[in-house]
């Protein structure tokens, strides 16, 4: 099916900037929440998650304002141990339950309080990961929340042991903390392998900040969400629709589809890069020509058999800005 027009990311509107994945002194961070909420504002940023590791904390009544929101949640984890003494883990999952919008607060049998914490699901030896995955996503569901699945080339977990998982709505593709700590923190093969296999899976940048001093962990992923106002029903209302992208560095202004072509509005960046779904040699890359400013601007012609489009544009430095994925049966 051949894809029609469509503009991703339209012009106009608010735009919204936040971090989905944070830690402060509630788990292992060094920033009391109080600090992390003010070094964020003081970066440009509009929301946070403090995504404490299985610990549900909602600062949004200390927190939010006209200029600033709280996304309550926590970084529910499962771990595979070699063995009942638990000195060594072989895997995990962390997934971040992020209460969700009004609706699914509304309709939830009970909610997380503040400070409740979710014990992790242990497994020894060996495990059906993505069944483990799938029941702590509902695990989380049941309790009101979205579901996320974070850095799974860091948690060592295999393809078969989470990507066909139910229950989370998007994958974290970048984690500027595990870049920095050990070169784990891109997982857009991942990303594209589910895609390729037809599941319909967002992506987001993110921090996983600590502040411990042991190198940068801080500011260097974030989403930008398109949303009619800055509150967190709202803002988590675009994140389950896609209305956002995902940056380490540079402005994804719009993208769309035009009459068999892909367009891309972009900050000055080294390439831009259509990513695509469907025969060998689908998608494409444009790169700046040597001596000029960059690009801000790119087209690419759609060979027909695509399954589905994503745009990612990098700039000199490598960092990088990520549309969600858009798919030829949608209009």
């Amino acid at each position: 099916m051949p894809f029609s027009d469509q503009v991703f990311l339209a012009p106009g509107g608010s735009r919204y900037k936040g971090n989905l994945h944070s830690h402060t002194t509630n788990s292992d961070g060094r920033l009391t929440p109080a600090e992390s909420v003010a070094a964020f504002r003081a970066h440009g940023y509009d929301f946070l998650c403090l995504s404490e590791h299985d610990l549900y904390t909602d600062y949004s009544d200390a927190f939010d304002d006209e200029g600033f929101v709280i996304l309550p949640g926590l970084e529910a984890s499962a771990y595979l141990y070699a063995d009942e003494s638990e000195s060594v883990r072989l895997r995990c999952h962390h997934m971040h339950g992020i209460l969700g919008t009004d609706e699914m607060v509304g309709a939830a049998p009970r909610l997380f309080s503040h400070m409740e914490r979710l014990e992790p699901i242990r497994c020894h030896g060996s495990w059906d990961g993505e069944a483990v995955a799938g029941e702590l996503a509902r695990r989380l569901a049941e309790r009101g929340c979205v579901v996320t699945y974070n850095h799974p080339i860091w948690s060592r977990v295999e393809p078969d042991e989470f990507c066909g998982a139910e229950g989370y709505f998007a994958l974290e593709i970048f984690n500027y903390d595990t870049v920095n700590e050990s070169g784990t923190g891109y997982d857009v093969t991942y990303w594209d392998l589910m895609l390729r296999r037809g599941r319909r899976v967002l992506g987001f940048a993110s921090d996983d900040n600590h502040n411990e001093g042991l190198f940068d962990d801080a500011f260097g992923g974030w989403v930008i969400v398109r949303a009619p106002e800055l509150s967190r029903d709202a803002i988590v209302r675009a994140l389950l629709a896609g209305d956002y992208y995902s940056s380490s560095g540079p402005e994804l202004l719009s993208w769309g589809v035009e009459a068999g072509r892909v367009w891309v509005e972009c900050s000055p960046c080294e390439r831009v890069n259509l990513v695509a779904g469907g025969p060998v040699n689908a998608g494409g890359t444009v790169i700046a020509q040597a001596g000029t400013e960059g690009l801000t601007h790119a087209e690419f012609e759609l060979r027909g058999g695509e399954t589905y489009l994503r745009v990612e544009c990098v700039d000199a430095r490598g960092r990088t800005a990520w549309s969600n994925p858009a798919f030829a049966d949608e209009a």
